[in-house]
């Protein structure tokens, strides 16, 4: 990945693995989470109690951290970690990490992700047999990214942030308009 003369580093440059692990107990409800493929968001995967986990451990994560699915990150499935996720559980198949915002933006990292280049990258990172290929993170963690400053940073991700908000006004005025239509056959 290469962009207008910035730095190049690789991602454990400004991803720290989170470790905060806990065990399950059975008597305790737990909040768990997954990623959306294609950039689409962390979300929540549902309760769960600790009796239908069967015990053992699971990952506690953060907001504001980057979390990955193994298994989807070659189908774009990265994002970061909203506040009501805060220390929700997941699986050892979705790592996360804590991002080093003194060099980079956490918003540029979500967009970043997004790009096409970051998720082929994650491909060719992830290996296995058909329905089990899995990001090795020691690869993912050496991948190179592009880093401008960070106010370079902030202004690419206002720019982002405020098409994808006008983009989302456009769908939405496009389905009111659609119900409207709809409606205007319905009473004809």
């Amino acid at each position: 990945m290469k962009g207008n003369g910035w730095a190049t580093i690789p991602l454990c440059e400004v991803l720290e693995k989170n470790e905060d692990t806990i065990e399950i107990d059975v008597a305790s409800r737990y909040q768990q989470v997954t990623v959306r493929l294609w950039g689409k968001g962390v979300v929540p995967r549902g309760e769960i109690t600790g009796m239908e986990l069967a015990g053992g451990r699971r990952f506690r994560v953060r907001a504001g951290h980057f979390i990955l699915s193994r298994i989807d990150a070659r189908h774009g499935a990265f994002g970061i970690v909203p506040d009501e996720l805060n220390g929700a559980i997941a699986t050892n198949d979705f790592p996360s990490f804590a991002i080093n915002d003194q060099r980079v933006v956490p918003g540029f990292l979500k967009w970043l992700s997004r790009t096409h280049s970051f998720i082929e990258h994650c491909r060719a990172a992830s290996e296995g047999t058909t329905n089990r290929v899995r990001l090795k993170e020691d690869r993912f963690l050496q991948m190179q990214i592009p880093l401008p400053p960070k106010p370079e940073q902030d202004r690419l991700v206002a720019k982002l942030d405020f098409a994808a908000a006008k983009i989302e006004e456009a769908k939405n005025t496009k389905a009111d308009i659609e119900l409207e239509a709809e409606a205007m056959l319905h009473s004809a």
